[in-house]
């Protein structure tokens, strides 16, 4: 498998791999209860944050992609992340993205994992694209739509209240 770039730009964003003076913004951002509140893990202590960090840079040197920092290029500013990841289970890879709710609402998610949908598919040949998300989170349902990933069912689990939805794209039919 080909290895992701370490910087893909849009028409309005700066996604770069992630690097260790990001440590910070990243505590940040697992710990805000804005941010994770509609994420499928909730808001994390700052241990429990920087070890998610420490995992998040490992992704990347073991398998040669994981996630981004989603920057906004117009101002500079940090929004979240967006990016690639093996499933808890190690079975799929899930794309996966966070905003601030300041950056929510402006079709950056949108942008963002339009991007990674094609490095997964285009560059990774990646046969399968999945996405895992709160079964309440309308909105990242619809971005995952908008990007042509098809609902492939929801789950009940003890851990997630809310349920979890899952979503495909496959390489070859395009959804």
């Amino acid at each position: 498998m080909s290895a992701a770039p370490e910087r893909i730009e849009t028409e309005r964003l700066l996604l770069r791999r992630f690097e260790e003076v990001d440590r910070a913004e990243m505590v940040r951002f697992y710990g805000d209860p804005g941010v994770m509140a509609i994420r499928k893990y909730g808001a994390r202590d700052p241990v429990a944050a920087s070890l998610a960090f420490d995992i998040l840079m490992e992704h990347w040197r073991t398998h040669g992609f994981g996630l981004y920092a989603l920057i906004e290029r117009e101002s500079g500013a940090f929004c979240g992340e967006c990016g690639l990841r093996y499933t808890d289970d190690g079975a799929e890879v899930e794309i996966s993205y966070g905003l601030f709710e300041l950056f929510r609402g402006k079709g950056y998610a949108t942008e963002g994992a339009s991007a990674i949908r094609d490095i997964a598919l285009d560059v990774l040949k990646l046969p399968v694209l999945v996405a895992h998300s709160r079964g309440d989170n309308r909105g990242s349902h619809a971005v995952l739509e908008k990007i042509g990933m098809t609902f492939a069912g929801r789950r009940e689990s003890p851990g997630h209240p809310h349920g979890v939805v899952k979503y495909v794209i496959d390489r070859d039919s395009g959804s």
